[in-house]
């Protein structure tokens, strides 16, 4: 049965060599059982930071209790999945290291009719899964309310952040929580060319792994796209 879609892969690899954010444990992996030995299978552990890699970061990232989860502080395990599966429009304005404002998404998205509700920010035009590479791109946190206001559900970046490198307010990671906004981060959008208006928007599928008691999961996100 051919297919109607191509899909793109928008994920980071994860490996002993993927780059993690400074204080963050890195992949690593462990072999249990080894088929050499059991003449059956192969087992393993691996141990890592949820925000390896491309990855979705819940609201108990940021604020609450990790062990007592509340409505308002959700782990990634509890939030609603029908964001993070949708149509998609690649903002790219790359090569980018600084705030992304409001002026230019607005000058993005110029002849769009309706506003698309899932925005991914295209700000590299090669990937760097094996360094950590500041200063990188991210949304300025005054950007997230004009979002909200238009139907946002989620958007995604290609960096390690939705804040500046040093931010010790993370300002931005607030501004979305308040406003009802998912979010992706390490995203690898290298192979995703910027939606046109004239086209279809691809179909966004990133779902965190249903991991009750985390504050972010990796997720594998691909693009769906029209042939």
């Amino acid at each position: 049965m051919n297919s109607h879609f191509d899909i793109i892969d928008i994920s980071q690899p994860i490996a002993g060599t993927t780059a993690c954010f400074p204080g963050d444990i890195p992949f690593s992996r462990q072999i249990t059982v080894e088929h050499s030995d059991s003449g059956v299978i192969n087992l393993s552990a691996f141990t890592m930071s949820p925000h390896v890699g491309t990855h979705a970061d819940a609201p108990v990232h940021i604020q609450g209790d990790m062990t007592h989860p509340t409505s308002s502080a959700k782990t990634i395990g509890q939030l609603e999945l029908s964001p993070f599966i949708g149509p998609a429009v690649i903002v790219d304005i790359s090569p980018w290291t600084q705030a992304i404002t409001w002026e230019q998404v607005q000058e993005s998205l110029t002849g769009w009719a309706e506003f698309p509700t899932r925005i991914l920010f295209k700000t590299q035009r090669q990937s760097r899964a094996e360094q950590f590479c500041p200063p990188y791109a991210w949304p300025d946190a005054a950007l997230i309310p004009e979002l909200a206001r238009r139907g946002v559900v989620l958007i995604g970046i290609d960096t390690p952040s939705v804040d500046h490198v040093d931010s010790k307010t993370l300002e931005t990671h607030h501004a979305l929580l308040k406003s009802g906004i998912v979010w992706l981060e390490n995203l690898d959008l290298t192979l995703a060319p910027a939606t046109l208006p004239s086209e279809e928007p691809p179909v966004l599928v990133a779902l965190p792994l249903k991991l009750m008691e985390l504050e972010a999961s990796p997720v594998r996100a691909v693009l769906l796209a029209q042939k």
